[in-house]
């Protein structure tokens, strides 16, 4: 017997479905005859996003439309930079430079056409960009050059800069490289994980051909990815056209937003479509109601485009090459080889700004900016400083002053004095140093010098220092505060260097360096004795060091000013290797030795992961030496955070002759934070620390036993933390994992396993 609730449920299906019911002929007792009706279950489609179609026959075809993956390439561009604050504080417009300034900022917006603007840079360049896929280079050849702005004085370096070799950005790539961040493209392999897209026009005409118009926006508006429009076209599946942007929803620092327009074209008889035209608007934001915003546009224009032919490899000896007569005016030049002639608007910046820098009170604006950022004051021939070791103060010396100077570009292009004197008022001791450098070239770049200086050093900071770029802050920090437990030293110093670029990825130094060493400390502490008996609680050293560095990519950047411009804006390793060998009895020197170190530093992309950062350091001291003469790990009982040192290691705990190191930081970006409801209004950032250390000290280094090896165990710190607070703030909580009950006749007490670091950090 049939269950009843399904009897009804049977029942009253047959009714509903009865209305629709195909009549046939009328019977002939004037009925209807209504056809049977078959009730069968069937799946509802999953809704299938037309645009995936479209994009995954896209992606399907990159391999081919990509115009990194032709065997050459070779364009003429011109490219034209603009920058104009377009909004200043409500503190600011009390100043003189203000009122200085308002005349021409109502001017501007007269001729800028927007809301009152302050232009204060202008460029053009003319350039030749060549392209190799295999083996992988880029050359770019700049014919012509135009640098306008305020406070602007190097127009080569600045030239090079706007270049197209460093602003060229490339959709088909899975990544965007912009302001040393990756963001995620429209067209990554992986599209649909990262975007939500629309298509809204199947047939989207341009010029009489027809294209796919799709809507684009990141799933989540925190993540650094784009939101805009893309053309594919109907024939191969190629990008056609981009407007692509960053809004002020994804975390980054001081940007607003970021507008990537891109329009590209086939190229001769192929199907390959070129970029042709590309416009990036980038947008500051106002810091707090005192603030200044402003804009930044970027044009790009392509055009004699050629693909697929052999190139002279002489081209690629250097990534970027200025001509000689490429900063002479010739305006006759500039109207003949323009792609698109100078507009009244912009013929009028060029006005303006050259009236904005010429008033007094916007170049003393410029020179304080200019000590901020450089830790020198300018006086005309000479930069004083650096300022941040003007004054100090320290258990040895006291309250200490210091007084520096170098000479500039504007004293000699080719030749740099260089000196200081300071004074200790507990000591009551005066040191100072001095140097002479000259350049013989710049291209490549050579350079020599020679230098003296009588100072205090300290044994703790004697290590294998392989910084790319100095941390003033905890350099001048680690000169005050109490130098005792660092073991200061009276250090004689002459030095004498010969450095030059052999290659544009290779640079070769030699130095020959004589040195003393002089302790403040207890001098038992050394207690070395050499094979013959003679106790040494000083010495003198006499060194050769060879420093090989390679960096596959680098840029070398011409530069007027005196300093060589390196940009690294790739992600390959940067290698050095160190060799040093000192020398018994020249010039007195007490020891024979050798040092060998090898590192090798990294920056590592890794999409949503955010980037990795990686030092990897190995050395060996073979030699018998004292103390000071081996690697003194460097630790940090300071407050601050050092990504160079073991920042839960104690001064001198650990010497070794032999070693391996390694520290990384994972920069998660927003990975984790973008997802927390509360913090991710914060912006603040994730990161993750890792630092360890292998090492030994044979028994032959340690004969009193004063000092403290790892004995085969590795030394682990981990750490976690906070970046990004109030856009400078970095917060670290720092793990210690092993040597945790660690005495010694030195450190009486066991290390803390646990500290809570602060520094600054400013990453956009």
């Amino acid at each position: 017997m049939l269950n009843s609730k399904k009897l009804l449920l049977t029942g009253a299906l047959f009714i509903g479905l009865s209305s629709y019911a195909q009549e046939d002929e009328d019977n002939t007792d004037g009925s209807k005859k209504i056809e049977a009706v078959v009730i069968s279950k069937k799946k509802k489609k999953k809704y299938k996003n037309p645009a995936h179609e479209i994009l995954a026959k896209l992606v399907a075809k990159k391999h081919i439309n990509n115009p990194d993956n032709l065997k050459s390439y070779f364009s003429e561009n011109q490219s034209r930079m603009e920058i104009a604050f377009s909004s200043l504080g409500d503190k600011f417009q009390n100043t003189k430079v203000y009122k200085d300034l308002k005349k021409v900022m109502e001017d501007s917006k007269d001729s800028l056409g927007n809301d009152v603007a302050l232009p204060v840079f202008i460029s053009e360049n003319i350039s030749d960009f060549y392209y190799q896929k295999s083996p992988e280079k880029r050359a770019e050849i700049i014919k012509k050059t135009k640098v306008d702005g305020v406070g602007i004085e190097d127009n080569a370096m600045f030239s090079q800069l706007i270049s197209s070799t460093f602003i060229k950005y490339n959709f088909y790539n899975n990544y965007i490289h912009i302001l040393d961040k990756n963001f995620i493209s429209p067209l990554n392999d992986n599209f649909t994980s990262n975007y939500d897209f629309e298509l809204v026009d199947r047939d989207f005409q341009v010029n009489e051909n027809g294209y796919y118009k799709i809507n684009f926006k990141p799933k989540r508006a925190s993540d650094l990815a784009f939101e805009g429009t893309l053309l594919i076209s109907h024939s191969n599946y190629s990008l056609f056209r981009i407007t692509a942007k960053i809004g002020s929803a994804a975390n980054l620092n001081f940007i607003n937003n970021i507008v990537v327009d891109q329009e590209l074209e086939e190229v001769g008889d192929s199907e390959i479509h070129m970029p042709v035209k590309s416009l990036v608007t980038l947008e500051t934001a106002k810091l707090g109601k005192n603030g200044m915003a402003g804009i930044l546009k970027y044009h790009v224009s392509s055009k004699k485009i050629k693909i697929n032919q052999d190139f002279d490899q002489k081209i690629f000896s250097k990534p970027i090459t200025v001509l000689p007569n490429a900063n002479d005016k010739d305006e006759q030049y500039w109207e003949k080889n323009r792609h698109e002639p100078i507009t009244e608007r912009e013929q009028k910046v060029y006005a303006m700004i050259d009236e904005v820098k010429n008033l007094p009170s916007v170049k003393s604006y410029i020179d304080v900016l200019e000590i901020i950022l450089r830790g020198y004051y300018e006086a005309g021939k000479v930069d004083l400083g650096p300022i941040l070791y003007t004054a100090g103060y320290n258990d040895v010396e006291g309250f200490r002053l210091r007084a520096g100077f170098r000479t500039n570009h504007k004293f000699s292009k080719k030749w740099i004095f260089s000196g200081y004197l300071s004074y200790g008022f507990k000591d009551r001791e005066f040191k100072y140093g001095g140097g002479i450098d000259y350049i013989i070239s710049r291209d490549p770049w050579t350079q020599v010098g020679i230098s003296a200086l009588h100072d205090l050093d300290q044994v703790a900071l004697q290590y294998g220092n392989f910084l790319l770029k100095k941390n003033a802050i905890f350099d001048a920090f680690s000169k005050n505060g109490d130098m005792l437990i660092r073991k200061p030293f009276w250090k004689n110093n002459y030095e004498i260097y010969f450095q030059r670029d052999f290659v544009n990825s290779i640079t070769q130094r030699f130095t020959l360096r004589h040195s003393t060493f002089d302790p403040l400390f207890d001098s038992s502490y050394i207690n070395y004795t050499d094979e013959h008996g003679n106790v040494f609680n000083n010495f003198k050293t006499t060194e050769m060091i060879s420093e090989t560095q390679w960096k596959m990519g680098r840029k070398a950047l011409q530069s007027d000013k005196n300093k060589q411009v390196i940009m690294n804006n790739n992600f390959t390793p940067t290698v050095t290797f160190r060799f040093t060998h000192a020398f018994k009895g020249i010039m007195g020197s007490n020891f024979e030795y050798n040092k060998i170190y090898l590192n090798v530093q990294q920056k590592i992309p890794m999409g949503i992961l955010g980037q990795g950062n990686y030092s990897l350091t190995a050395g060996i001291i073979p030699d018998r030496v004292p103390f000071p003469l081996l690697e003194n790990h460097l630790g940090n009982e300071f407050v601050f955070y050092n990504r160079n040192s073991f920042n839960m290691m104690r001064f001198f705990e650990f010497t070794s002759n032999r070693f391996v190191s390694l520290q990384y930081t994972q920069y998660l970006e927003g990975l984790i934070t973008n997802r927390l409801p509360l913090i991710k209004k914060l912006n603040w950032r994730n990161h993750l620390t890792f630092n360890y250390l292998i090492g030994d000290l044979e028994e032959r280094f340690n004969a009193n036993g004063a000092l403290n090896g790892l004995n085969g165990k590795p030394y682990i710190e981990v750490g976690y933390g906070f970046s990004n607070i109030f856009r400078f703030l970095r917060v670290d909580f720092v793990h210690r994992l092993t040597h945790l009950n660690n005495t010694s006749s030195v450190f009486e007490t066991n290390p803390p396993k646990f500290s809570i670091k602060v520094s600054a950090q400013i990453r956009l």
